[in-house]
């Protein structure tokens, strides 16, 4: 009878431990399921308070895309940029008010930082609208904004990318600056993007 007793209990012993492990098992699924989903990742991500609402972040096989063909605004940005974040927060009043339908963020961040072959292909296709260094005629800063038409560049900004190391945010962003700025962009929106 012992032996019975002995198969009796190691059986429900089992029994309870399988149980435990199945609801520990169903438990930590469920706890953890939101893990597995994709984070959509918003202009909020980047920068906060903007009042236009029609950003779309993209990534850089996104953004060659973009520059091979179509009619779109990209602005390519640094949230950890300064001067970045002033431009995005100059260009948002202007799209609102332009109630322009997409624009799109691409941040240069961890592309350049690495050096991939995706920087390098948006580099080429953006070659004759980028910053002149003394070391190299083609580097990619931020903040820049592009209207693109059909895969070709029809009106760049890349002005404040300069700017960085000879004056401060304030002392370049002046009422005047501000209104010039916003001129050539209306100017710009309404010639190659919102006519065509």
């Amino acid at each position: 009878m012992k032996n019975k007793t002995k198969g009796i209990i190691r059986k429900l012993i089992y029994f309870v431990l399988i149980g435990i492990c199945i609801y520990a098992f169903i438990y930590i699924g469920n706890k953890y399921a939101d893990n597995g989903e994709v984070k959509s990742i918003t202009i909020n991500d980047y920068y906060t308070g903007l009042k236009y609402d029609n950003y779309e972040v993209v990534n850089a096989t996104e953004l060659i895309n973009l520059l091979r063909k179509g009619n779109n605004i990209i602005f390519i940005g640094s949230n950890k940029n300064e001067w970045s974040i002033k431009y995005m927060e100059e260009i948002d009043i202007i799209f609102k008010n332009y109630d322009v339908d997409k624009v799109y963020y691409y941040d240069l961040v961890n592309d350049k930082a690495q050096k991939n072959s995706n920087y390098y292909k948006i580099i080429s296709l953006l070659e004759g609208y980028l910053v002149s260094t003394d070391s190299s005629d083609n580097n990619l800063f931020a903040p820049a904004l592009y209207i693109v038409n059909d895969g070709k560049v029809v009106f760049n900004n890349i002005d404040t990318v300069a700017m960085r190391n000879e004056d401060t945010i304030d002392d370049y962003w002046t009422k005047d600056v501000e209104l010039l700025f916003q001129t050539e962009l209306s100017h710009a929106l309404l010639n190659y993007y919102l006519n065509n």
